[in-house]
């Protein structure tokens, strides 16, 4: 809600100086026979803090109840619908086509308009025979894309677009995901907003009948569980990444893993377990850490490593460099000979030469510490932590030539790839920015680098999350996969404000709540933004993505990572 709070500010200061899915309203109040429409309320509430005040609370009650569904507790869900209620059930419909897509994906759509209507009882044992022969219900999700409430005294009551999607496992261990578009009237009772009536708009089943990957983390043994997210323990807004290199010799790839309390070192072994041995290679402290890297910065054929911190505090830990044997032990360099010399709240590192002298360089993202301070804009914020390119002496030294060569910036920097994109033979950076526009560092050694993202088509302006190039079209030039934090609320409240809005800001407000982007190169050598329907983007909280080709196919696939902070409850997470 945070970041909605900030669209929902600046949006108010500019005002009168999403969700995908169906667009069809129903208007008309009451049942008929086998239907039920949703009546819009005729003097609705229009104060935007009061409406989306309201909003919230029933987003947060419907996922407090969407925990309820995955672990199929009926008799305690029963208790987020009103009496009375009347809704269009969601199993048993007929399928009306299917199609069948790669591996072997069938998409099943229902006749949502053949929905029986169902009083409480029946809805709930709808739903329990829609999920009965599930071995695992991994996710469900009642999300409110839209909302309106009626104005005056009496019982509050309001109009909801769900969107309704949950996932899971089949008996024959094949994944299976749910979609629904839903209008819902919700009233309060008791202090408690419940569900009155549901109309079924669409419905959609997603399915594969065998597993495409399976978890093996804990039987692999790099499972770890850390306490929920608001304990005592646990209230790091740090977000952690991981390396991956060979740090023993042995051939086979080992994985580090910063964290609170210690860090991880999984060495990978020849049956294909790990054993943690962090403590033994001297990497188990100090904890906190964020972005890592393995990379060789002295040229002596091992792995040597970087991990990133944010130094929030005085006394904090700052950039770490470990100079590695290449038989699995580390030795921590004093002020990591050079990059850990200034504050810096660091979350990612990206390994590079710069400049082609056959030294490794290394340039640090600089984000920000909110603790602190807050972002000073939502569309382009200028008080972020400054980013570092650590210039490599020879592997005795590193020297930051950030600010000489115009790559310092003062943007809340989050992650960057390199990459030669100007194909003249030596590496560019691209930079991937929250609060604002990203930046394409185009080498021009020796004379620094200047920022052409506008000129390429590729400044993205967003939460800018990650970044990886990969060649997703076949044509052997590499394209731009983006990660950007999308926000059901955030879209939820710039709705409300189309057309009060100067278009310049609207556009660039809905841009930083959209999600993810691809951008295809183009035979001229700028990018295009693939469109949304092309699907690949939908990652909702995202994070950073991994381009590989997992399927063996020939064909790049994207795993991005998503989700919040750990919690019990969706809106936790």
């Amino acid at each position: 809600m945070y970041r909605a709070a900030l669209i929902l500010s600046l949006v108010l200061g500019c005002a009168s100086c999403s969700g995908e899915g169906p667009e069809s309203e129903h208007v008309a109040d009451g049942d008929e026979a086998g239907s039920i429409e949703i009546a819009v309320p005729d003097n609705p509430i229009t104060q935007l803090e009061a409406v989306e005040d309201a909003t919230e609370e029933v987003a947060d009650r419907l996922l407090s109840y969407s925990a309820k569904v995955r672990r199929r507790d009926w008799e305690a869900a029963a208790a987020w619908f009103s009496e009375d209620f009347k809704g269009e059930g969601f199993a048993g419909l007929q399928v009306t086509d299917t199609t069948t897509e790669h591996m072997g994906v069938e998409i099943l759509n229902h006749d949502a308009e053949a929905s029986p209507v169902l009083d409480k009882a029946g809805f709930l044992e709808n739903l329990a025979e829609l999920l009965a022969d599930w071995t695992r219900v991994e996710s469900a999700i009642w999300k409110v894309k839209a909302a309106e409430f009626q104005r005056g005294r009496g019982q509050r009551w309001g109009r909801i677009k769900l969107y309704v999607h949950v996932t899971g496992v089949q008996t024959n261990g094949g994944g299976i995901g749910l979609a629904a578009w839903c209008y819902a009237k919700v009233v309060q009772e008791g202090g408690e907003w419940k569900l009155s009536a549901l109309d079924l708009d669409s419905f959609t089943t997603t399915k594969r009948d065998s597993a495409i990957f399976t978890p093996v983390a804990a039987a692999a043994g790099i499972a770890h569980s850390a306490p929920r997210f608001g304990s005592k323990e646990n209230n790091s807004f740090a977000f952690n990444g991981a390396a991956c290199g060979d740090v023993n010799g042995d051939g086979r790839w080992d994985l580090f893993l910063p964290s609170d309390g210690r860090n991880f070192l999984y060495l990978a072994q020849a049956d294909g377990s790990f054993e943690e041995a962090a403590e033994e290679a001297g990497l188990a402290a100090p904890d906190g850490g964020t972005g890592a890297v393995f990379f060789d910065y002295d040229n002596d054929g091992d792995q040597d490593l970087a991990v990133g911190h944010v130094d929030d505090e005085a006394g904090g830990t700052r950039l770490c460099l470990y100079t590695g044997d290449g038989e699995g032990h580390f030795k921590r360099e004093e002020l990591g000979l050079g990059i850990g010399t200034q504050s810096m709240a660091t979350y990612s590192l990206t390994v590079l030469d710069y400049d082609g002298d056959g030294w490794l360089d290394l340039y640090a993202c600089g984000y920000g510490v909110l603790a602190k301070e807050h972002n000073n804009s939502w569309i382009e914020a200028t008080n972020g932590s400054p980013n570092a390119l650590f210039h490599n002496m020879g592997g005795k030294a590193f020297v930051d030539v950030a600010e000489e060569l115009g790559v310092r910036g003062n943007s809340w920097s989050y992650a960057s790839a390199a990459i030669d994109i100007d194909d003249d033979g030596d590496q560019d950076l691209y930079v991937a920015n929250d609060y604002g526009t990203n930046r394409l560092y185009v080498n021009q050694h020796p004379d620094g680098f200047e920022d052409r993202a506008a000129q390429y088509g590729i400044t993205d302006q967003g939460n800018g999350m990650g970044a990886s190039f990969g060649d997703f079209t076949g044509n052997g030039s590499l394209d731009l996969y983006v990660s950007n934090m999308s926000s059901t609320a955030g879209n939820r409240i710039l709705d409300r404000y189309q057309g009060d809005v100067p278009d310049e800001i609207y556009a660039s407000l809905k841009k930083a709540a959209a999600g993810n982007t691809i951008f295809a190169r183009t035979s001229a050598g700028s990018f295009e933004k693939v469109p949304k329907a092309a699907g690949g983007v939908g990652a909702n909280w995202a994070w950073s993505p991994a381009l590989a080709d997992f399927d063996l196919d020939g064909r790049l696939d994207v795993f991005c990572t998503n989700g919040f902070v750990t919690g019990e409850l969706p809106f936790d997470t």
